[in-house]
């Protein structure tokens, strides 16, 4: 991701591992845990709040990161002109087609791909072929483990933006990802301007380094920031008409709408 030092990040759907570099988080489901591995976490200023209602002002950030949330929602329109509301850059990954056909997570709505530079999606219609096998695998066969993380490539889409996000939404009937395809496997295998045996070492370095330490470097990380930043009552706009709300003791007021919203353990929630 290409970050530069002084900008002010959001991440979107940060969940259990969110990235250092971010400086503010957003999650859906602060208290559920079902779509994701492991327990919330909230070391920096959080807000709970739907990806396509985003309770931001218009350009409140430099950059935005979005994994594994644009495959859950309703409404991926909605959820692509809200990451180009609130930022002019920003980073989108997904799982690919072969990884949800793989795994498959029947709480996933769409199929993702990367296709000449553009995301394109398509209705999750398909049900999961060979149940827990590849996810036991994935945990407990280290030659399965591996072979993924060197070709994460293969699994997952990874697609970086500024200014516009260049997209689109194919009719469910219509195939998308054409295995036969000499060009489509070449891209697959060997990415282009990817160096394969770096990026390989890196990812199995970085799996081989238990989660708790990691967890544990980022938030001493994020302490360590000197940067200048925003603050949450610098940046919060009504989630539905965007409009200024107001902060009280226990929750936030939007003066145009008329809606509340409450603060829970320090956490502005903007569920409705």
């Amino acid at each position: 991701m290409n970050i530069a030092a002084n900008d002010f990040v959001l991440e979107i759907g940060s969940g259990h591992n969110p990235k250092a570099r971010s400086d503010v988080l957003c999650d859906k489901f602060i208290e559920d845990d079902e779509q994701r591995g492991g327990r919330i976490v909230t070391d920096r200023p959080t807000v709970e709040a739907d990806g396509q209602f985003l309770p931001f002002a218009d350009q409140a950030f430099d950059y935005v990161i979005c994994a594994h949330v644009l495959e859950h929602v309703e409404d991926p329109k909605r959820l692509i002109a809200e990451l180009m509301r609130v930022a002019g850059r920003g980073y989108i990954e997904t799982p690919s087609e072969i990884g949800e056909r793989i795994y498959g997570w029947h709480y996933h709505r769409w199929i993702v791909n990367l296709i000449e530079g553009r995301l394109t999606l398509q209705k999750n219609n398909q049900k999961p072929q060979f149940g827990k096998l590849f996810h036991t695998l994935a945990a407990e066969d280290k030659h399965w483990k591996r072979f993924h993380i060197t070709h994460h490539n293969i699994f997952l889409v990874q697609y970086e933006w500024e200014g516009k996000i260049d997209y689109e939404i194919r009719p469910e009937t219509e195939p998308m990802l054409d295995l036969e395809c000499p060009a489509t496997l070449q891209a697959l295998i060997v990415p282009d301007g990817s160096n394969r045996g770096q990026h390989q070492w890196l990812s199995l370095l970085k799996n081989a380094v238990p989660r708790g330490i990691v967890s544990g470097v980022k938030s001493v990380l994020v302490k360590s920031k000197s940067r200048q930043k925003k603050t949450l009552q610098e940046i919060l706009v009504c989630p539905q008409c965007k409009g200024e709300i107001t902060w009280e003791e226990q929750r936030l007021h939007c003066k145009a709408c008329e809606q509340h919203f409450p603060i829970i353990n320090g956490i502005p929630r903007f569920i409705f």
